[in-house]
């Protein structure tokens, strides 16, 4: 009884006020149990036949919104739950049982652990709501309405028969009529079928833990289904042995190779809801360029044979030969490390345990590592000397030179290590003007071979000349001295003989002894053709980077272009790289003698350098 007392009979104002109370009361009711079923998936206008009638005029009378829980959720991971987790990656329970009542099905999920500690989760026998209680109909708009208390102008289900089918289901059920642990998700507040689904449950069989929502989610979601969330659940376990990557070790002194793994996430590890954690590596390239290696993630050590440990993971990448490469990895859970690599941009999705395993894309770890290689074998020592032109058309010119130079050198240096030596001529021209960085003219600049740092930092004070003619370079004198450098080169000793070459980096091919024609002489009467047969002769490799040369014009210019086609066609005999299409990398696999497995291929990345 409400609003003032009131003498007398009732009159028919005072009925129609409550009956239009009343109707206004039953539609707001229906309203809500509409927004609840359909209203973030903008299906509640398909509700709006079987809502009873609201008010005469809409607009004058907006629907009250639904009205805040009434009953207190319980917490989206509470102490319970986290000693549920506890007992059961320590073998202290057997399994877990899950149930939550939703618009569309009962859902009963079970989990336990595998000899790893990681948690499996299954199907566990879940039923739809049209087959466990018929009268609450096939159509899922109306069902979810009926399920959220919505009576409207069509027969509403007896509460009495609802009672009755969910006691005698939850009594009948295999797995929760005998679950020992059973944890009840109860996420969803004002459904009121559903919360009197999940009392009888409270009252047949006690959950041990209830687990309520997490954070707020984006506005127009609805949510994670049952299966997600007892993932996310999971997912919060603690790690029960080590999640290691898994690679190849070289013993530097011997050069086997030997599994190794390295420890990403260590046992006792542990999430909060919704927490990931990322860990960063540094592998190494093995002796191909951009060879494609597999990266598995292990959970456990794995023995000598490949048993004992379970493969998670198994992602390919492509790594540069002999390169560091710093790889980011990111754990979600027991059992679900995934990978990305340094400026991705983000994680991708991490899939749940079961779902990667099912694939059968994981390699056979026995295998794998049956089929490690069983040693690398070094290449033998190598001497490189290289010309460079130092006179240019302009400091640009030049600059390109002295740059792929530097590359060369610091690429060949990560492909060979200690033994490699570097020696290095560079060449201005005769004409003593052209060059004025030092107090006397330079014709040649001298680097004995040796460390690659030393040929670097002579390097750095190397200047460029501007030239005054396009026809020859002083290159035959470079030649010279490069002769001179190797036999006066002290001797490394016991072992096998060195590899040695000599690469020309250039623009203009070298004088001749004696004025031919336009083709001038050498003023020190240097001849390159002997030279160069001296170099092959010792057994030198000798190899050409020339720049492209013009094409051939009538009288002089068709003669001086033939000499110099013909010259670098001789000088390049052994070997040719093009500016601009051979990098300093691809010139540095070229030259560089090859290392190679006693075996098969590597297939999995370094976990230490080579050099």
């Amino acid at each position: 009884m409400r609003g003032d007392p009131t003498l007398g009979a009732l009159t028919d104002q005072d009925l129609e006020a409550a009956r239009t109370a009343l109707r206004d009361a039953q539609h707001t009711w229906d309203l809500r149990a509409a927004t609840l079923a359909g209203g973030e998936t903008g299906r509640a206008p398909r509700l709006a036949p079987p809502l009873r009638a609201g008010p005469a005029d809409p607009g004058d009378r907006a629907p009250a919104p639904p009205p805040a829980p009434a009953r207190p959720l319980p917490p989206h991971d509470p102490a319970a739950w986290q000693q549920i987790l506890n007992d059961l990656v320590g073998g202290r329970i057997a399994d877990v049982v899950f149930a939550e009542f939703t618009p569309d099905r009962v859902h009963v999920i079970k989990a336990a652990v595998d000899a790893s500690g990681i948690p499996r989760q299954a199907d566990a026998g879940s039923t739809d709501w049209a087959t466990l209680l018929p009268p609450l109909g096939q159509d899922p708009d109306l069902r979810g309405f009926r399920l959220a208390g919505g009576i409207g102008t069509q027969e509403a289900p007896d509460r009495a028969e609802f009672d009755a089918a969910v006691t005698r289901w939850l009594r009948a059920h295999p797995v929760l009529s005998r679950a020992r642990t059973l944890v009840l998700l109860d996420r969803r507040a004002g459904w009121v079928l559903l919360e009197r689904a999940a009392a009888l449950l409270r009252s047949a069989r006690p959950p041990t833990a209830e687990i309520g929502p997490g954070p707020p989610e984006p506005a127009g979601t609805r949510g994670t289904d049952t299966a997600e969330a007892v993932r996310a659940a999971l997912r919060t376990a603690p790690l029960m042995v080590d999640h290691s990557l898994l690679l190849a070790r070289v013993d530097r002194r011997t050069g086997e190779v030997h599994a190794h793994t390295q420890v990403l996430f260590p046992a006792g590890s542990r999430l909060r809801r919704g927490e990931t954690a990322t860990v960063e590596i540094t592998v190494y390239g093995g002796l191909a360029t951009r060879a494609p290696v597999l990266l598995p993630v292990l959970a456990g050590a794995p023995a000598a044979d490949g048993t004992g440990a379970v493969t998670l993971s198994a992602r390919q990448t492509a790594l540069a030969a002999f390169a560091p490469a710093r790889l980011a990895f990111v754990l979600h859970g027991p059992g679900e490390v995934t990978g990305a690599g340094a400026g991705s941009g983000g994680t991708p999705p991490a899939p749940g345990p079961d779902e990667g395993r099912a694939t059968g894309a994981l390699p056979d770890l026995p295998a794998l590592l049956g089929g490690l290689p069983r040693h690398v074998i070094h290449p033998p020592a190598l001497d490189v000397l290289l010309t460079v032109e130092m006179s240019g058309a302009d400091p640009a010119e030049t600059a390109e030179r002295l740059e792929f130079v530097r590359d060369l050198v610091a690429a060949l240096s990560r492909r060979h290590g200690p033994g490699l030596r570097v020696g290095l001529v560079g060449h201005y021209d005769h004409v003593t003007h052209e060059n004025r960085y030092g107090p006397r003219p330079v014709l040649l600049h001298r680097v004995p071979a040796g460390p690659a740092h030393a040929a670097l930092d002579a390097l750095a004070g190397w200047r460029p000349a501007r030239r005054e003619q396009d026809t020859v370079s002083s290159l035959e004198d470079a030649l010279k001295e490069t002769g001179r450098l190797l036999r006066g080169r002290p001797d490394r000793g016991a072992g096998p003989r060195a590899e040695r070459i000599v690469l020309v980096v250039g623009r203009r091919p070298p004088g001749l002894p004696e004025q031919h024609e336009v083709v001038p002489a050498c003023p020190l009467g240097a001849d390159w053709r002997t030279e160069l047969d001296a170099l092959r002769a010792r057994g030198v490799r000798v190899m050409a980077r020339a720049d492209p040369h013009t094409a051939p014009g009538k009288g002089p210019q068709g003669l001086v272009h033939r000499y110099t086609a013909s010259t670098w066609d001789a000088l390049r005999a052994d070997g040719s790289f093009s500016p601009g299409s051979d990098t300093a990398d691809d010139v540095a696999e070229a030259l560089a003698p090859p290392w190679q497995w006693d075996g098969p291929p590597c297939r999995l990345a370094l976990a230490t350098p080579l050099l």
